[in-house]
């Protein structure tokens, strides 16, 4: 743990000050600043945020870190000799050497306090005197009402603010920056220009994928892209962090590519923010938020998303759906078929069997953070979900048999939503069938959801996803997909029976049920019983 007690400070040093939530290995929570984080990383099982935009802005954050500690933040002799290091630093697994933490930490303490006049960590200090109002500590939350949105998550008023401990400000100030709202924001004048719209954070909308090893050490250390995902660095500058440097950004010039993996981590933001605390630094207790930039930075394929294609062939990152289970997603996550219709994050391009110790492979597993948002201002709910280890998915791309395996897995899954497609149609069928039955709607004056389909779509939905998934890691534990439509198409047809089970005592409700049960007893590939 750290050797250097906190003192006391109005600023919020952020490698001082315990505001990361950590999981130890006994299982127990606590906050930890970023010098103790790094410290005793090894010592850690990984991070305990509990805000999922939170956690993913917070990963970008440290995995940039964690290069610059290392060295991985540059590959002077080449990607070979990155993977090399990599390796003997994950086969080491004794943690980040103690000197060198200290060392960087002690280099940037005057970009890491959380409130300052000058440079306040991810925060833009102008705003002070080119915004002349501010926006409100409730705006800083997503999913906190503000002004006359709705409530979603809770009773909050503007009326009556609700102080922010310093420590969750920071981790709100993180999500706001990734995933915060397009539109409408508080006004800023630049140079005469006076502007009240803002464009949406980078990671808004999306779904975040990062490897998990066995503690935090090794979490960090296989989230740092592999060199070949790095922007190319064709240019003069230098790649730094925001903290890093003092330079302001220039808020009314076109926004230039990142100048290498530090930038496209950390500085892709397109909100500027400035807190305002109490007198001890304790909490935060107002918030500018408005627009950065008048354009939007340059494309740049963020190493953590699965990337779909569209009709047109334009490419867009796959958004975040509360309603789908991470499971649905795993083929995309391991499948390495770049001419397909959607491409795996590059950050999974530099994690196969050969590139791993062997213990630390044969554990990896993959946490994805997600946010359903739209694209301008509605929060919905954010969702955090982890797989089992994926060694056999993530093995080497050489390998005929772990090809196999994988596209096993997206025949799983498309042979999963085909069997829900067909229970939700037979299920409609047999309500309207039963309603209907000689084209007199008996379900007029009910709601539109009875109309549709009758009670049971929702109920339906819920018992199959939730089978489904367990069947899904049944059949991928026994590494056989052969009858995947023929096991799903079975949990199909026992909700579609359970549910239709009230109406077959009348002789209209059990033909309308017979007519639509061989929608989905035709899946099975067995004859009528």
């Amino acid at each position: 743990m750290s050797d250097t007690p906190v003192a006391p400070d109005d600023r919020y040093p952020l490698d001082r000050m315990p505001w990361v939530p950590v999981m130890t290995e006994a299982g127990t929570t606590l906050r930890v600043g970023l010098r103790e984080l790094f410290l005793s990383a090894h010592e850690f099982s990984g991070l305990a945020v509990a805000s999922p935009p939170a956690a993913s802005g917070l990963l970008r954050v440290l995995c940039a870190i964690t290069a610059r500690l290392t060295a991985l933040d540059r590959m002077d002799e080449g990607p070979e000799v990155w993977l090399d290091t990599r390796y003997e630093l994950l086969e080491a697994g004794g943690g980040f050497e103690p000197g060198r933490v200290r060392e960087y930490f002690d280099g940037c303490a005057d970009g890491l306090r959380l409130y300052d006049e000058e440079r306040p960590f991810l925060q833009d200090a102008r705003l002070d005197r080119q915004c002349t109002s501010t926006s409100g500590i409730n705006k800083l939350v997503l999913g906190r009402p503000s002004g006359n949105n709705q409530v979603f998550f809770g009773h909050f008023s503007d009326d009556v603010p609700v102080p922010l401990p310093s420590e969750e400000a920071v981790l709100h100030l993180l999500a706001q920056l990734y995933y915060g709202a397009s539109g409408q924001c508080t006004p800023r004048t630049v140079d005469g220009q006076k502007f009240g719209n803002t464009m949406a954070g980078p990671l808004r909308r999306v779904l975040s994928f990062h490897p998990l090893g066995r503690n935090l050490h090794e979490t960090l250390l296989l989230g740092i892209p592999h060199p070949a995902e790095w922007p190319s660095a064709d240019h003069d500058r230098v790649d730094l962090c925001p903290w890093e440097e003092a330079r302001p950004l220039p808020a009314l010039e076109p926004p230039e590519p990142p100048a290498g993996l530090m930038e496209m981590l950390t500085d892709r933001h397109q909100h500027a923010v400035l807190l305002r605390p109490t007198a001890d630094g304790k909490h935060a207790v107002d918030a500018v938020i408005t627009w950065a930039l008048r354009k939007n930075r340059p494309d740049l394929a963020d190493p953590y998303v699965i990337w779909d294609e569209s009709k047109d062939g334009t490419l867009y990152a796959r958004r975040a759906d509360a309603e789908r289970a991470l499971w649905r997603d795993l083929d995309g996550l391991v499948l390495q078929d770049r001419g397909g219709k959607n491409r795996r994050p590059l950050i999974f391009e530099g994690l196969t069997g050969a590139q791993l110790p062997e213990d630390v492979f044969s554990h990896l597993r993959v946490v994805a953070h997600g946010f359903d948002q739209d694209g301008q201002t509605r929060d919905r709910s954010h969702f955090t979900a982890v797989t089992p280890p994926l060694c056999a998915l993530l093995a080497s791309s050489g390998e005929s048999s772990d090809r196999e395996l994988a596209r096993g897995v997206k025949e799983g899954r498309q042979a999963a939503e085909h069997a829900a497609w067909r229970l939700d149609k037979a299920l409609r069928a047999t309500w309207r069938a039963y309603t209907m039955p000689f084209g007199d709607d008996r379900s007029a004056g009910r709601g539109k959801k009875e109309r549709g389909g009758g009670p049971w779509l929702e109920r339906a939905s819920a018992a199959y996803w939730s089978a489904a998934e367990e069947r899904f890691w049944t059949l991928l534990d026994t590494e056989d997909f052969s009858r995947s439509l023929a096991a799903f198409g079975g949990i199909a047809l026992s909700v579609f029976d359970d549910l239709t089970a009230a109406i077959a005592s009348e002789p209209r409700g059990a033909r309308a049920r017979e007519s639509s049960r061989g929608l989905v007893r035709s899946l099975l590939g067995t004859p009528r019983p």
